[in-house]
């Protein structure tokens, strides 16, 4: 480690780890943890130390082995000891700049909030070499890292600030700030065109709620810290775990009811007037009220109905409950069998199924061909034509990775062949929203499935959430939940 007075670290099981087979780098581990001397203690405690030298490239882009800082990333700020134990003191900090220089490009202002004295490059290159014990010279490359500690940040502006938080760019009427007396936030993975934002801030202003509501991109895995930012900002009520939050939310929620509890996955959260996060889960609902439409057109009913759902997690734990308690008959395909199995049993034990005739069944991505064969309906809840490395595979059959044109051409090879099999009476429905419809909605468009995408399902589910947000408050005005739907369904659709 190296903080321009620090001993040099080596992280040599993470280094070994991040190795491909021919000893090549893959892509960077994140470093979790900044280290600073013993001497430094009081100014670390009194928040007078905002950055850190480190030598090395050690950006997020970095292939050394000690690991980059990753813009936006929560790590914990520590100090070691001379006898090399460290201090019980340590708090949470956000990286949110990682600059990379020569030491030849140094200049007195990078070196603001470094535990250096004199804040000169003269300064610095002196510890450097007492600590390295040989000489640097001006071509030397040096890290400058960053960091704001978590205690200060106090609302959701300084999450955007500090990059642990990014606008989301491609949903429609996604405002690019926070300027409004009160807002929610839906929180997802990825960036993508999603609907939410335009569908709620078509209903503040149709009915007159002064509020916004604005996608942003984060980090699920530091949900915990921006939660804890979240709930100390008055303005914020609430809002979506989207994409990779839906379960990572969970732990740090103050209560979360039943069902989302038993799915394992909330996709709303709301915030009570005295600051507690309850969680709820209405994707499931929102999913099954529009493939009830559908049936309804076809002058059916869900009920005895087969449901082949392909994945298990996220969404589709929350479709899966919601069409088991119509009363379909459910089939879950996953990847890893014992994650269908283990969904499976949930909702079996929770609906208490016990006749062979209403148990949930599951099993692995061999058994779609056989399955979808006298399917009534196949709906993908996997990250199959998503964004990302799948997005070019469809859900009829596994998918083999590196995502090259050979493992993808094989997915849509055998994924054809399914599809030839199935009736054309079957509804093929897949909940991925992209700019372009999944490999599995367009090929079973162009062999004339009829199909439902996530569209009914997201504006079904933002009306429930929009509901108990504000349902008391509309209700008060004669507004009701149908009129709410309307107008969140012609926002979706324009």
């Amino acid at each position: 480690m190296v903080n321009c007075c620090e001993k040099p670290q080596f992280n040599k099981d993470y280094a070994e780890m991040n190795k491909t087979e021919s000893g090549e780098r893959k892509k960077p581990f994140f470093a979790n943890e900044l280290w600073f001397r013993e001497d430094e203690k009081n100014l670390l405690q009194n928040k007078l130390i905002t950055a850190s030298v480190r030598v090395g490239d050690r950006t997020a882009e970095t292939v050394d082995p000690k690991n980059g800082y990753k813009e936006g990333r929560f790590i914990r700020i520590k100090i070691q000891k001379e006898d090399k134990e460290f201090d019980l003191w340590q708090t949470s900090a956000v990286v949110y700049a990682a600059e990379k220089k020569t030491l030849g490009e140094i200049e007195p202002k990078d070196l603001a909030g470094t535990p250096l004295k004199t804040k000169t490059k003269t300064e610095l290159v002196e510890k450097l070499k007492r600590l390295y014990g040989k000489e640097f010279t001006d071509d030397e490359i040096v890290t400058i890292v960053r960091f704001e500690y978590e205690d200060n940040l106090k609302e959701t502006n300084d999450l955007i600030r500090t990059k642990a938080l990014t606008f989301a760019r491609e949903p429609k009427e996604n405002p690019e700030n926070l300027d409004f007396p009160s807002f929610t936030i839906p929180l997802v993975e990825h960036d993508y065109p999603a609907k939410t934002p335009i569908m709620w801030n078509a209903a503040y202003r149709e009915f007159h709620i002064d509020a916004g509501n604005i996608m942003l991109v984060g980090d699920p895995k530091q949900c915990g810290h921006i939660l804890n930012t979240l709930r100390k900002d008055p303005k914020y009520r609430g809002g979506g775990a989207g994409v990779g939050f839906k379960d990572e939310v969970i732990p740090f929620l103050d209560e979360v009811e039943p069902l989302a509890k038993e799915i394992g996955a909330v996709n709303f959260v709301l915030k009570n007037p005295d600051g507690k996060f309850r969680g709820f889960n209405t994707d499931g609902m929102g999913y099954a009220q529009g493939l009830e439409e559908v049936f309804k057109k076809k002058g059916g009913q869900l009920f005895g109905k087969k449901a082949v759902i392909l994945g298990a997690g996220g969404a589709g734990n929350a479709v899966a409950f919601a069409l088991a308690e119509k009363g379909m008959r459910i089939v879950i395909l996953n990847r890893s069998s014992e994650k269908a199995k283990n969904l499976a049993n949930k909702i079996n034990n929770y609906f208490n199924k016990q006749d062979a005739g209403e148990l949930v069944r599951f099993g692995g991505e061999d058994h779609i061909a056989t399955e979808v064969k006298d399917a009534d309906v196949i709906i993908n809840v996997s990250t199959k034509g998503s964004a990302g490395e799948l997005e070019k595979y469809s859900a009829l059959a596994p998918a083999s990775l590196p995502a090259n044109a050979e493992n993808i051409q094989k997915n849509l090879q055998l994924a054809a062949q399914t599809l030839s099999t199935i009736p054309r009476s079957v509804v093929i429905s897949d909940i991925v929203l992209g700019k372009e419809p999944t490999p599995l909605l367009q090929t079973a468009k162009d062999a004339g499935f009829e199909t439902l995408d996530g569209i009914p399902m997201v504006i079904n589910q933002g009306v429930e959430a929009f509901w108990l947000l504000y349902g008391k408050e509309l209700q008060t005005k004669n507004i009701t939940k149908e009129q709410v739907a309307e107008i969140m369904k012609r926002a979706a659709s324009s």
